[in-house]
Parts: structure tokens; sequence; C-alpha cells
């Protein structure tokens, strides 16, 4: 295995839940029943049964493609409800079926692979490097999602062999009008998607050679 994977840890944040996840049940959802226990305890384990099956084979792939590493080799995923997903704390909510939780945790995955690796300090400026890869125009939305979109879409198309999920991905973005994300993958498919991972490649090794 040329960069060693993680291990990923899909857990209840019972803690997170508790706390955060009842206070925005009481603003947003007090018509609805908070999930318990029995049923977190149920979703978790679909969650991991569906992850399963594609985790070897995504993060090898993620890995492979930009030629870095994780810099945690222990990824916990903490699930928790009324919570969008978000990458570092790893934080995913309940709202989407397993199915499509493998396709939000790849996403938030890429998100941590690209920002926290091995190649670069934790604190390098990313952002100022990947403005002058795809322009200072974007949105913080749109050019952090650019990179993201670009392997994302290599995984669904070139190692799944799933063109489905990626049109479900962008049906789903375009349904919510998530202009940011929808602006990301303009760009992607404008300047095509293996161009920029191969860019991407580029402008990691430059930035290892340049500490």
């Amino acid at each position: 295995m040329k960069n060693p994977i993680p291990e990923i840890r899909i857990k209840d944040a019972w803690l997170l839940r508790e706390n955060a996840s009842r206070h925005l049940h009481e603003l947003w959802g007090k018509d609805k029943t908070l999930a318990d226990d029995d049923w977190m305890e149920k979703r978790v384990a679909d969650y991991r049964k569906a992850w399963k099956p594609f985790e070897k084979q995504i993060l090898t792939s993620m890995t492979d493609l930009l030629d870095l590493s994780f810099r945690q080799n222990i990824i916990d995923v903490h699930i928790a409800p009324w919570f969008n997903a978000f990458s570092d704390p790893m934080v995913i909510g309940v709202i989407k079926e397993p199915d499509q939780f493998v396709d939000i945790l790849t996403h938030e995955l890429l998100h941590r692979l690209l920002t926290d690796n091995t190649s670069i300090p934790h604190e390098t400026m990313i952002l100022v490097e990947w403005q002058k890869l795809f322009g200072k125009e974007h949105t913080f939305g749109t050019l952090v999602h650019i990179p993201v979109h670009a392997v994302h879409k290599a995984i669904y198309l070139d190692v799944l062999n799933a063109p489905e999920r990626l049109e479900r991905d962008i049906a789903g973005i375009k349904k919510i009008k998530a202009t940011d994300y929808i602006n990301a993958w303009g760009y992607v498919d404008k300047h095509g998607y293996l161009e920029i991972i191969e860019k991407l490649r580029a402008s990691y090794k430059k930035l290892q050679a340049e500490q």
C-alpha cells in the first residue's frame, strides 16, 4: 500500500447528542421526536454496515490519487441529530440514508486529507495555494470544494464505477440551491477533474519541498 490509510471509527456522539442536539431539537424540532439510544444504535450500525464494503477502496484511492497520507491513523466520525456534516471535528447528522452516508463521509474525509496530511504542516495556509491554482474570484465555499469535488468525481467514476452516485450528489445540491457547491462542480466540469488532481499533486510536492 503506497500511502497508509487510517482506521475510521463511526460512533454515536452521545455526549454531543445529550447537549447540543437536545438544544437544537428545542429550536427546530418541537413537533418531532428526538432520536433515542435505541434508534441511534441502529442508525450508527447501519452507517457502519454501509461504509465497510467501500472503506479500503475509497481511502486507498483518495490517498493514492493525491499522493497524500492522513496525519491521523484513527479518525472518529461522530454521529448526532440536527447536525450537517463537517470535517474537523468530523460530525455527520442522521437524516441521510446509509447508502448516501457513504458519499457524505467520503466528502468529509477528502476535506480532512486535503487540509491535514503528512506532507505539509497543519497550519499551512492552503487556501492561498488554492487561490493560485484555481483563481481568487471564488467564494470560500467554492474554493474549498473544487479540490474535494475533483477527487470525489474520480472516485465516483474511475474507482467505484458509479456515475449514478455522482448524478445523485449534484442533483441533491441543486435541489437545495447550494450555490458554492454548484459553482465548484461547474469549475470541475469546465477544467477537468484529472487535470485538477494533477495540479494538486504537484502543489503538495512543491509545498513539501519548501519546508
